[in-house]
This record gives C-alpha cells, structure tokens and sequence, in this order.
C-alpha cells in the first residue's frame, strides 16, 4: 500500500543566475536606508516581554529617547495619552500593562518632535489539544475522511493538520500530513481526507496537531483497519404502512445486517425514539405504542454486521398518519345560568389530539327534561345557549369518524349544598393567582362527601363570552392560576364544592394579575338638571381601558371660581348619582375612574351645568299658569250653575249624598185642620195633569182618624175603604190613613211600621183609565209620597223611560238640595205633593 505524501517535495541544488545577484545587492542597499532612517527617528518603543504575548498576559512598555529630546516625554495607546507613565532613566520611561486583553499599539512621543516612534503587540492563545478524532471510509469510496475539534479560537494564524501512519506487515511507513480544513457551518470542526488501497486490514495510526506562533499541541493517536470503519450508504426506506396504534417500516439496503428506525411526532416536532434492532428480517421492522390519527417521521440506518463497520448515516425521513380510534375520554362538561333561571348555557371543553384520537365532526347533546320529555341535537361548536328546564338530565358525546367518546352527564340544576369557606385570591409577580379555600363547614354530613372542586373564573361581565373552569381533587383545597389571565384585566368567579347530586357555590370577585391607574374614565352622560338636584349617570370604563379591577368613581363640581364645590366618591357598582342643595349658579363637572393603582384621567369632556331655585322664574311661571288655569274652570262651573235646569239636574244626582231630612206631618195644614174638626177632611188628588182640567171637580181622597187604641187592632195589609168600599174596585181615588204623633205604639212592629211610613198610597186599578196598577196586597211599596198612582208616570214607565229609576235614591233629610215639596191651602192634592223627576230631563 502506498501513501501520497503531503509534507514531502523533491528538491535539487540551488543555482542562481546573474540577475540573482543584482537582486541581492538592490535588497542591501534597501536595508542600509530602513536603517539610516530609523537611526534618524528621535525615540525607540520596545516591550519586555517582546510583540507577541498571550492573551490575559502582564508586562511593560519602554520608549527610549534620543538625547536631543529635552521636551516632555509622552506615551498613547491607541491615540490616547497615559498619564500613569513613569521614568526609567533621564532618556527612557515606561509603562505597567496588566492584563492584556486584546492587540494594542503604544506610541512614544516627544513635544516638537514631527515624527514619532510605536510598537504594535498581538494577542493571543496557544493551539488546545485537538480532541475526538474519528475516521470513516464510506463504501464505495477508496478514501478515509477524519474529523476533529480543534478547540478555542486563539486569534492567531493557527495550522491544524492530519498525521498518518500505515504498518504493512512488519515494517512501518513513515509518517505523512495531510493539512486540515475547518468546516463552515461549525468552525470548532476541522477535517481532512486521504486516499488509500490495499487490504482491508491494513492497520492505520492517525492524529491531528494544531500549531501558531505561541505554540503547538498534539491529540492522542488513533488506531484502526478499514474493516473497522467502512460505513453503508444509507438505506432507502420504500414503504411506511400505519393502522390506529403502529406502522410498519420497509426498508432496503444491500450486504447490512443490522437495521435500527427512529420515529418522532410530525406536529411540533417531537424528539426521535430510537427502536433498537430485532430479530428478524432486516428489511422489514414493526413500530408499535403509536397514538391514533398523528402524523409521524421515520428514518432507518443499516450497519455491516455486530464486527464490521459502522452505522450508516440516517435516511430521509418518511411521514404518514396512523389510522383513527372512537375518542378515549369523556367531555368535561359544565354550565351557566343566566338572569332567568330557565335559561342555560351548557360549555364543554375540547379534547386534546391524544383524547379525540381523530377528528371532532360534531357533538351529540341528549336533554331528558322531567317535564318536556327527551330531545337530541347536533353541534359543532363547545356549547349550547338558551337551554329551557326546570330539571333535566344533559349527556353530550364527542364524535368522530369511528365513533363517539365515553359520555358526559351532568344534572341541571343541581341541589344546593354547602360551599367552600373562606376563599381568597393572592396574586403574584410571575403574572399568576393562588386561589385558596377552606372545606365546606358540613362536609360528609346529609350532603355526603366532596367528590371534588370546581374553580371557574372569567372578565367581569363576560362570563357568556370568556368561562374557564379548572377541576380539581377533593382533598385540595388551593391551586395556582396560570393559563387563561390576562394582565392588567378584572376578573371574577367562584369555587364549587361538587357532590353526588348537589353543589356548594362560594363567589369571589376583583383579582387580575396586575393592574395600573386607568387608561381612561368612564363614559359619562348629559347630567339632569332638577331644581336644585342635578343627577349624574354614567357608563362603566372599557375593559381594555380599566387596567384592572375599577375600585370607585369620583364626580368633581367647580363653581365659576374654579373653586371645589365637592368630591363624590361613588362605588364601583354604581351608574348614577344625585347632588342635591347646589345654590343656582354655573358649574363645572367631571368624572374619574380608580383602580388599586391610583386615579385614572378625567372621562373626556367636561359638562356646564345650571342648578335652578325652587323660586326661580320658572316656577313662578308655573303656579301663575296653574291659578289661571283654576280660575277658569271655576268660572265657567259658575256660569253653568245659573243654569236652572242644569242646577236641578245636579241636584238630583248628589243629593243622594247628603243625609235625609224628614219633614214633620204635624206641622203640615191640612193636619192642623183635621185637628180642628175632629173629622173627615176631603183632600182632591189629580191622577195626572192630562186627566184634570181646570173646570173639572178634582177627585178626593177620604181622611180618617182612628181613635185611640185601634192602632194595636187594625192590620195594614188588610185596609178598606172608609165608606165600606172594598180594596180593588174601581175607584179613582185613594185612602190615606193619618197617623198622630203623640199616639205611642204598643206593638214593636205596628211603631215600626208607622214610624217609617207617614203616608202611604195604594193604587188602584182606574175604570175610565184603563190602566192596571200594581197590586200591592200585602207587599206594598212604602214612600213619604208615592208616585205609582201617577197616570203620567205609568205612561212614561210603559215607553221605557223610567228616569226615576235612574235617578232614585233615599231621601236626605239634611239636603239643602230639596226644596218644599208641598204648596197648599185648604185640601191636600196629589198635584200638589207629586214629584215628576221626567221634568229635569225636559
């Protein structure tokens, strides 16, 4: 076997010809003016440990001047004066250099001097011992390539080279170097390649050396055979079949043994997971434990056998999808009820891509309402709003090409029980919450045991929009809130104790993660202005402008002056606010908002506001407008009262409300006059005003006095005519009975009867007439003055006027409505007593 030497070069006898020589002299001559001229410069720059220095190294500078130099002496790195130089001798000073850190030049100066003298010092490191030196010979190539790391930079020209040594036999070739490259995507690498041939035992003994101008270092020697280091070319990997949980790997690769495959996730990417050879054919390997419905990378690498070679470099990778499964787990499942409490909205949470093992098409919910019965309905989206029970049991599936998931039930509403106590929220500087809790007072008592604890939390308001909820075990009782929070956002929620078939519901409000002063003020609306109250209604700041959890407003007055008038704070909760006593002058009003942090800027503009007196223009305007009003109807009431059919008309109607005065018989004329004669007093009764004329002989009614004692004897309900005239013949006339009043009544019902009844009138039913009277017998109508015996009356009744009976009322003693009824002289007739109400609607 041989080897191509890289360090070896044949050389013969130097020669030189005549224009050798003059190029000599020409190069003397130059060196004799170089140093005529530095002979010439004023000062020399010099250091102690020379121009070459390691990095990090400590030593000194020295410039030494001519003896002409009587100026100051100066000294600069980099342009720029040292002023800690110290004298070395009357013509030389210098200066203490620690710690070098990278290639500096030092110029030495004299003042008045044009031209000054410098040294430059280069840094540096030596080379590190080159380390991990590999080889490999890759099929079907006749070339060996090593590797190795070199090290640090040393910021200096630094040579890496390759050293080769071959033993053939028993005799041993001399060493060769091959000159390194470093590789551009990794610096630190270097590589170098050599050719070679012969057996494949031939044993080979290679090492790398790195060297600069500060030194040179040399790594361990490296022994090895071609059998040893040939490497396959990679294998092709033909054909990657997949079911729901693996696939398998076919591969081909020619004269390898050994088959290795590696497989990682496609979606992220995970990390490779190497799957060792097994027994079997090398072109084929099984890779099993894989999930459903996930994308996954395979690559494969072949080796010669257990004793030859070295592992090929990997394949390209090869992707496909394993098949998918019915979902493995059950929804978490929850919900909300609005203001109305038959209004629900049920959320559930997404499976993960492990859970779902497929594609979510849709979601299956089941409603058995105790009442309405069994419904089912479709979704594609995690929740359901508007749901209407008063009890209902709700199960939801998730549902993909295989099948459905496990399901989820949940009973709506659930019974109350006792809640968690003591809740409390802790923020903290890493943008999470500590909301902690203790268990419920009565916990495993009629309620039975905490199965577990529900936390949910969302923006103030937005709970429709924003729910999150967190499970957690029965025996915790805190948990950190990381995910699904906002910074500088308010947020409310509440922590559940679930048991069997109830829940314990404990509400916490106000925590964020952190907050700031308000980025602005709350929308306020056109103050009302009421006299002197002026009320103040306002909108509640944006969520993206509170910066937090809003604490309080504040409404700001200033009078024309400029002067405070006052500072109302008002709750969070509150929209409106009233300022009442404001004196009636100009103000100036505005509105803030404030978190925890402080108070945020006013709320856009400022209103101008005017309270009024409750004496103010306007108000007098009002009560004048008011008592001219008044005055008006009265008047116009006034004019219609003098009206007398009018008047009479109102009379009638609200006389019924004034009490009964109840005229006196005794005092009455024609009593008087029966009084006198002890007798019979004829009385003339008109039927009618169309029956009498003046010329006729009215008729008369017959008068009686019943002595004393008969009262108790005589029976009203079975009277009769004082001439002997049976009741009920035809006869126009009437009998009245007269009773006195001094006569007392010794039977309780007769007083009673004569009591209410003075006069009483019985019709009769009239020959010439026609008509026929209601018969009274026993039930009798009782008035002071009847009017049924009125022809006029029955005339009016039978065309449907019955105007009395529209008007009628019991008399009122007290009326100052009712005027004397009764107007006569010497005999008592029915036209005299008779009252026609008919004539107030003439």
């Amino acid at each position: 076997m041989q080897l191509t030497t890289g360090s070896e070069h044949p050389r013969g006898p130097m020669a030189y010809s005549p224009h050798g020589w003059w190029s000599i002299l020409i190069g003397i001559t130059l060196l004799c003016a170089i140093g005529s001229s530095r002979a010439d410069k004023p000062c020399t720059a010099s250091s102690s440990i020379g121009d070459l220095v390691l990095l990090g190294s400590s030593f000194q500078v020295f410039c030494t001047y001519q003896t002409s130099c009587r100026a100051s002496k100066s000294m600069h790195i980099d342009k720029k004066k040292m002023l800690k130089i110290q004298p070395y001798n009357s013509t030389t000073i210098f200066l203490n250099v620690t710690n070098i850190s990278k290639n500096t030049t030092y110029t030495c100066l004299c003042e008045g001097e044009p031209e000054p003298c410098g040294l430059d010092i280069d840094t540096g490191y030596t080379p590190d011992l080159p380390e991990n030196v590999t080889c490999v010979q890759k099929a079907p190539f006749r070339e060996v390539m090593c590797t190795w790391r070199r090290g640090r930079e040393t910021h200096l020209t630094t040579t890496s080279e390759l050293w080769v040594r071959a033993v053939f036999g028993n005799s041993t070739a001399g060493s060769v170097s091959y000159p390194g490259s470093g590789s551009r995507s990794d610096p630190g690498l270097v590589s170098a390649n050599f050719s070679v041939s012969g057996s494949v035992q031939t044993e080979y003994s290679v090492w790398a050396s790195s060297s600069n101008k500060l030194g040179s270092a040399v790594s361990t020697t490296l022994n090895f055979t071609l059998d040893h280091i040939v490497q396959p070319s990679p294998p092709d990997v033909s054909q990657v079949e997949c079911w729901s949980l693996g696939c398998n790997v076919r591969v081909g690769a020619q004269g390898a043994q050994l088959l290795e495959v590696q497989q990682r996730t496609a979606q992220g990417p995970g990390p490779w997971i190497l799957h060792p050879h097994t027994a079997g054919s090398v072109w084929n390997q099984s890779i099993v434990s894989l999930q459903p419905n996930t994308m996954y990378e395979f690559q494969a690498r072949v080796r010669l056998s257990h004793r030859r070679g070295i592992w090929s470099d990997w394949s390209q990778p090869v992707s496909n999808w394993t098949q998918e499964e019915a979902p493995a787990k059950a929804l978490d499942v929850w919900y909300t009820t609005s203001n109305s409490p038959n209004s629900i909205t049920l959320y559930w949470k997404g499976l993960s891509h492990t859970e779902a093992r497929g594609k979510i098409r849709g979601y299956k919910v089941i409603v058995n309402d105790t009442l309405a019965g069994k419904s089912e309905s479709n979704t594609s989206i995690n929740h359901i709003s508007g749901l209407s029970c008063s009890r209902c049991d709700v199960t939801v599936y998730a549902l993909n090409s295989r099948g459905s998931s496990p399901p989820a039930r949940v009973t709506i509403p659930l019974r109350a029980a006792q809640p968690p106590q003591n809740v409390m929220c802790r923020n903290h500087s890493n943008h999470s919450v500590t909301i902690s809790w203790r268990r419920p007072v009565t916990a495993g008592a009629g309620d039975g045991a905490v199965s577990g604890y529900l936390l949910e939390w969302f923006p103030v308001g937005r709970q429709v929009e924003k729910l999150t909820w967190k499970r957690l075990g029965p025996n915790e009782t805190h948990t950190v809130i990381r995910d699904n929070i906002n910074p500088f956002e308010c947020y409310e929620g509440a922590v559940y104790a679930l048991y069997e078939q109830a829940v314990g519901r404990a509400q916490f409000e106000d925590f964020n993660t952190l907050e700031k002063v308000p980025a602005a003020g709350p929308s306020v609306h056109q103050p009302v202005v009421e006299g002197d109250k002026v009320t103040v209604s306002w909108s509640e700041v944006p969520q993206e402008h509170s910066r937090g959890c809003i604490i309080n407003y504040t409404i700001y007055v200033k009078n024309s002056e400029g002067k405070d008038v006052g500072n109302y704070v008002c709750r969070a909760s509150e929209r409106s606010f009233t300022i009442r006593d404001l004196p009636p002058e100009y103000y100036r009003l505005w509105m803030t908002a404030s978190t925890a942090s402080g108070q945020g800027p006013r709320a856009g503009h400022s209103f101008i506001i005017k309270p009024q007196s409750l004496l103010s223009d306007s108000w007098l305007f009002n009560m004048v407008l008011v008592g001219i009003t008044s005055f008006l109807v009265f008047f116009v009431l006034l004019c219609l009262y003098q009206v007398s059919s009018l008047r009479r008309r109102v009379s009638t109607l609200v006389h019924c409300l004034m009490p009964d005065i109840v005229p006196d018989p005794a005092n009455s004329k024609w009593a008087k006059e029966c009084a006198k004669e002890k007798g019979e007093l004829t009385l003339h009764l008109y039927l009618s005003e169309s029956s009498v004329s003046e010329e006729e002989e009215p008729d008369t009614v017959e008068v009686q006095e019943l002595p004393e004692g008969s009262w108790s004897s005589w029976n009203p309900a079975q009277r009769t005519d004082i001439s002997g005239t049976p009741e009920g013949a035809i006869h126009p006339s009437l009998h009245l009975l007269f009773m006195p009043q001094q006569i007392p009544a010794t039977d309780p019902s007769t007083t009673a009867y004569f009591q209410s009844s003075y006069l009483k009138s019985f019709s009769q039913e009239s020959g010439s007439s026609g008509q026929t009277q209601d018969s009274q017998g026993t039930d009798m109508t009782v008035d002071y003055i009847s009017t049924h015996v009125l022809e006029g009356r029955e005339e009016k009744e039978e065309e449907g006027l019955d105007v009395m009976g529209f008007f009628s009322c019991p008399q009122n003693p007290l009326s100052p409505f009712m005027n004397p009824l009764v107007s006569f002289g010497g005999k008592l007739t029915l036209d005299a007593v008779r009252i026609d109400c008919s004539e107030f609607l003439d």
